[in-house]
């Protein structure tokens, strides 16, 4: 293998932009190819960036050449992108999340996208960081010093042909990780996380039991529970007050594309159109704070077991929200004892984690030498506190449960850990709603 030369590199970069139909890239396309090179992925075409970028932005990436539609080979190759199974998934990320025209934000979604393909590689296309920059002030480069057209084809010929008998496609997993490029920031990350998302799905199967919820006691009706006056049953009347979600249906008939200011504007201004006006009453919603607490040993100094524990812990915390669905619960997860080396990575990993899936103001983990210190201050003083934990909580509703940390857990299969852990979090479930309404 040898270095290109600034001036190769210049008609490299160039010649591949025009043979994809492009006469130049705005900045970011530009900066974020250059990124791409400096992470090693030398031989992938500028050109071919450029188009898998202006296939999902709804903003221009650059100046096109008139009339230019690609070449063969490139559009082949993204055509079997764009349409490998999982993929119209994609255009709905960008969509959700506004990366269609924030084109800093969507640099992390290709990012993660590209990082899927197979790589780009190329016998004559490699050069240094150094000479990368200086290729940019070359004005009029000649030639590359090999044929452009013939490497491109050599290029996308190799990725087409790793990219069918790979059978490529974009899996759920994949799916999350390009949506949420802020958590995949280390290769760590993605490693940990596949190894949570594992354990999770495996014990999800055996945490599908539905629990039934006694009646509450007025006693802790009247000491923990917020009264909140709800819609219940059917519809009582119609009323010329609602939110769109109650309107009655044939209202909808006074709308009229073809006007700037239909009747049914006149009628919503107004306040003439009709709603549907449901039933009502008070309920209780019982504020409950619950506290998972688990001591570690030498035992999760194995990442996989530290991958595990956190998937057991986030399937924890989500069926309990799910149980008392109607109440105003937050779960503590708090990890004392031992500290795994990992253990810091993995916690600021899955915190960013609950904020992605939008449960950070129901979830909340404490981990380290100050995880019960600091415990205190994240319980709130009007709510029904629970605590699972090896060991009863003194003065407090406890459920006792041990999270195995044996030489023989670890030496089951993946299958039977997840179904022990499953069933614990079922059988810890089953003993707090039986005593929900009990008084300590």
């Amino acid at each position: 293998m040898r270095f290109l030369l600034p001036d190769q590199i210049a008609f490299w970069y160039r010649q591949s932009l025009h043979k994809s139909g492009y006469k130049e890239v705005f900045a970011f396309v530009r900066d974020f190819w250059k990124d791409l090179v400096r992470r090693g992925n030398h031989a992938v075409p500028p050109g071919f960036v450029a188009r898998l970028m202006g296939r999902f932005l709804s903003v221009p990436v650059g100046e096109r050449l008139a009339g230019h539609v690609g070449f063969t080979a490139e559009n082949e190759y993204l055509d079997a992108i764009c349409h490998a199974e999982g993929a119209d998934r994609l255009e709905g990320i960008f969509l959700l999340t506004g990366a269609d025209r924030d084109t800093a934000l969507a640099q992390g979604i290709f990012q993660q996208i590209i990082e899927r393909l197979p790589p780009f590689q190329h016998s004559e296309i490699a050069f240094s960081d150094s000479e990368l920059e200086k290729s940019f002030s070359i004005e009029h480069a000649v030639s590359a010093g090999f044929d452009v057209d013939q490497a491109l084809n050599d290029i996308y010929a190799n990725a087409a042909g790793q990219f069918k008998r790979s059978d490529f496609r974009f899996y759920a997993d994949d799916i999350f990780e390009i949506g949420h490029p802020g958590l995949f920031v280390r290769a760590a990350d993605r490693l940990f996380f596949r190894r949570m998302t594992r354990a999770m799905k495996g014990m999800a199967f055996w945490t599908r039991s539905v629990f039934t919820l006694k009646e509450e006691s007025s006693w802790v009706v009247a000491k923990y529970g917020e009264p909140q006056t709800l819609p219940l049953g059917g519809y009582d009347e119609l009323t010329n007050k609602g939110t769109l979600s109650s309107i009655v249906p044939s209202e909808l008939a006074y709308i009229d594309d073809s006007m700037q200011f239909d009747l049914f504007d006149y009628k919503f201004i107004e306040n003439q159109l009709m709603y549907f006006k449901r039933d009502s009453g008070a309920v209780f919603r019982i504020r409950r704070d619950i506290v998972v607490k688990v001591t570690l040993t030498e035992f999760f100094e194995h990442e996989r077991h530290l991958g595990l524990l956190f998937g057991w812990v986030f399937n924890f915390a989500e069926k309990l929200i799910e149980t008392f669905v109607k109440d105003m619960v937050n779960v503590i997860i708090v990890l004392d004892g031992y500290e795994p080396s990992s253990l810091k990575d993995a916690g600021e990993f899955f915190t960013h984690f609950l904020r992605e899936k939008m449960l950070d103001q129901r979830i909340a983990l404490l981990a380290g030498r100050k995880a019960s210190v600091t415990l205190p201050d994240k319980l709130r003083a009007n709510a029904q506190v629970w605590y699972f934990a090896a060991k009863d909580e003194p003065g407090q509703k406890s459920v006792r449960f041990v999270f195995p940390q044996t030489d023989e857990f670890a030496a089951s299969k993946g299958d039977e850990q997840e179904k022990i852990l499953g069933e614990l979090i079922n059988e810890a479930i089953d003993r707090m709603v039986k005593g929900a309404d009990s008084q300590i």
